[in-house]
């Protein structure tokens, strides 16, 4: 797909002399929104950017596509290597979400022609019906392609390449129109999963922030260690969080012993995952019904009461991180 250009901030730089991590760091310092793309020959990557966050990312190469947390890994292995380079373009954060919605998109019309239909009518049809998604023009001169991106039934971008140029703006669309008119095209038109990008966005987003959400969850099940240990024998905490672990692995996988990816002990989280999907809400589950069962185990400790009480610190010191990651949502009778 073209994307288009926006607003350069950094054009060209070589990833032989560039920190990307700095470069990531000073676009979250300074809350950019666009994307920052990666070049090799044959290969290109874009890492989509909210406030200076990676949201969604998309990685070609030889022939081959990836999308989401996929892409980010190898667009990030791939940038040190030598004499690449490395572009950022501002965009609009309505622009940023619909590249990111497109990444994921279904056909809902195939290699439509100029010989049985005009793109202007079809353009018309699309916002009529309230579209979402984007329509790709391909003209027969097979130097020219064209993109318009749909808003709920507006043109918000279109791009527009033609003989190694590259034009964008909304007032790009005619030149579109009229290129294909004159020049003969197909079309094809693509639907947006927005939701789809939006999960795959937070997935992506928490996998950046992963360090922050270590020290919130590290900081909640160190305290509820004390307050059992406290309570019962020295190390009855840990086996129990450890025995729900397990009972738990079947539904996130992660959990499971074997795969060596997640562990807790001396008061230490280590992860060794990629993924990250559902990692709150799993060990929300977890901590849940380790507590209930040490509770039931000494009904008269007020056990849930104090943990509570314990946890108030850990609130007030993990605040900015509990309310990014929804970890109230996640342990709501001990953070709520």
């Amino acid at each position: 797909m073209i994307f288009p250009k926006g607003k350069p901030l950094y054009e060209n730089l070589n990833t032989s002399f560039t920190n990307f991590g700095e470069l990531l760091l000073n676009l979250q310092i300074n809350s950019v929104t666009g994307y920052v793309q990666v070049s090799f020959w044959e290969y290109e990557g874009i890492l989509f950017l909210d406030s200076g966050n990676v949201v969604n990312a998309v990685e070609e190469a030889r022939g081959s596509r990836r999308i989401g947390q996929e892409a980010v890994s190898a667009i990030t292995a791939q940038v040190k290597e030598r004499d690449g380079a490395l572009s950022v373009y501002a965009l609009s954060p309505e622009m940023v979400v619909m590249l990111t919605s497109v990444l994921k998109s279904e056909v809902v019309y195939k290699d439509l022609s100029t010989d049985f239909t005009s793109l202007g009518k079809l353009l018309a049809k699309l916002k009529s019906e309230g579209h979402m998604g984007y329509v790709e023009v391909v003209m027969r001169d097979g130097k020219s392609v064209g993109v318009i991106f749909f808003q709920d039934g507006g043109v918000i971008e279109s791009v527009f390449s033609t003989n190694g140029d590259a034009y964008s703006g909304v007032e790009t669309m005619p030149r579109i129109v009229e290129a294909a008119s004159a020049l003969g095209a197909t079309f094809n038109v693509y639907k947006a999963a927005a939701e789809e990008a939006f999960a795959a966005g937070t997935e992506i987003a928490t996998g950046f922030a992963l360090p922050e959400l270590l020290g919130a969850w590290q900081a909640i099940i160190a305290a509820v260690e004390r307050v059992a240990d406290s309570q019962f024998e020295s190390g009855q905490f840990l086996n129990t969080f450890k025995d729900t672990l397990i009972e738990k692995a079947d539904d996130y996988l992660f959990l499971d012993p074997f795969a060596g990816e997640f562990d807790y002990r001396d008061g230490q989280i280590t992860f060794h995952g990629e993924r990250v999907k559902d990692f709150s809400r799993a060990l929300g589950d977890c901590l849940n019904i380790t507590a209930g069962k040490l509770a039931s185990e000494a009904p008269r400790a007020n056990l849930t009461a104090r943990i509570r009480a314990e946890l108030e610190a850990v609130k007030e010191t993990h605040a900015a991180a509990i309310e990014k990651f929804g970890l109230v949502a996640a342990l709501p009778e001990l953070l709520g």
